[in-house]
């Protein structure tokens, strides 16, 4: 009883999908399929789109003093705020001896590798007022791999940052600078307190 109702069901399947009628229904059906996956997807990477990292370290520099080698420890503060498809990349530096100074660069997330979780950034740096023994120049040229007589402001920088590591509260996250390979630990912000 159980065989012939088994195939009376695939009979009447194969008719429906023979005639006009069944594959109208297949086709929508795919293309609903289609729409739902789209959507599901979209709606996961798009919770991803607003992110503001506020990331600090102990920086420490060294240089030939009049008779020994010196160390100079400074601060060094990264911002990286990503709303949408844009993205601004602020470096600080601070120090007792040298002052503050400060780096921005702004431009457009170009892709994100939601497999990686890496966001493909296209940055150029604002103009700055480097001081006459900046520390901060010398980092950025060694962070993009810009050789040291090459002018760096203006200029079209590809800067890749990958989400190593995300704490479920959303507080703090490992970042991953590429080409350069320096790792940071910061903190999230929420949209709200981002300015």
């Amino acid at each position: 009883m159980a065989r012939s109702s088994n195939l009376l069901a695939r009979i009447k399947m194969r008719r429906l999908l023979q005639s006009k009628r069944g594959k109208l229904i297949f086709v929508l059906s795919i293309v609903l399929m289609i729409f739902l996956i789209t959507s599901v997807v979209n709606r996961i990477a798009n919770t991803h789109t607003v992110w503001h990292f506020d990331c600090y370290a102990d920086s420490y520099f060294s240089h030939q003093g009049e008779s020994s080698l010196k160390v100079d420890k400074s601060n060094l503060w990264l911002s990286l705020d990503i709303d949408h498809h844009q993205a601004k990349l602020i470096y600080k530096i601070e120090s007792s001896v040298h002052g503050t100074e400060i780096a921005q660069l702004v431009g457009k997330v170009d892709h994100v590798d939601m497999g990686s979780f890496t966001y493909h950034l296209g940055l150029t740096l604002q103009p700055t007022l480097w001081q006459t023994s900046s520390r901060l120049k010398p980092y950025l040229h060694n962070e993009f791999g810009i050789m040291a007589s090459q002018k760096i402001v203006g200029v079209s920088i590809a800067q890749q940052v990958q989400v190593i590591d995300l704490d479920n509260a959303l507080t703090s996250a490992t970042l991953k600078f590429l080409p350069s390979n320096n790792v940071w630990s910061c903190q999230l912000r929420s949209p709200d307190t981002a300015h």
